[in-house]
């Protein structure tokens, strides 16, 4: 088998429109394919040291790339790509192709924790702990306030939330399959 990286991806947002909301910031971290394992540093592009535009620019090779050179790993991805497709269109970068996106391996985890809440969609963020108070609806808050150290600490421990609640699932999802 071929070993392929795996990266733990995610964004903020200054909201949840795609047309008029921005993208803030684009995260991400080599996670260990077996373990979980964070590998590297956390990679984070942020918009107030550049522009929206320019974080787009950068990101997007990593949109396109071969199938299998790497793979996205996160909660709910299906909204940050779509936001990333939105704001692309919006700054004329070009439109990636989201089917390219859903011909590659992903690793959404939030379909694993609704069925962990026993299907149930409310209250399915409970089974993934947050170490910081802030709640992500207040980041556009913290964006226009200049409050950028708030933005990164916020990103650091919802990464370190995200890879532990990861790890969990590495090390506990393989012995379900006794159970098929």
């Amino acid at each position: 088998m071929r070993n392929v990286a795996e990266y733990y991806f995610d964004t903020e947002t200054t909201g949840f429109d795609f047309d008029k909301d921005e993208i803030i910031t684009i995260q991400w971290q080599e996670v260990n394919r077996f373990t979980g394992e964070p590998i590297g540093e956390l990679n984070i592009l942020k918009s107030w040291e550049s522009s929206e535009r320019e974080i787009l620019e950068s990101f997007s090779p990593n949109l396109t790339c071969h199938n299998w050179d790497f793979i996205f790993v996160g909660k709910n991805l299906l909204f940050d790509f779509n936001m990333l497709n939105q704001r692309m269109k919006h700054h004329n970068l070009g439109e990636f192709n989201l089917r390219h996106l859903y011909e590659r391996v992903t690793l959404d985890i939030k379909p694993v924790l609704v069925l962990m809440n026993k299907g149930c969609f409310v209250g399915y963020q409970k089974l993934m702990p947050k170490t910081n108070p802030v709640e992500n609806k207040e980041i556009s808050e913290l964006y226009r306030k200049g409050k950028f150290a708030e933005i990164i600490r916020y990103i650091e421990d919802e990464t370190q939330d995200f890879i532990k609640v990861y790890q969990e699932l590495k090390k506990e999802m393989p012995s379900l399959a006794k159970h098929l």
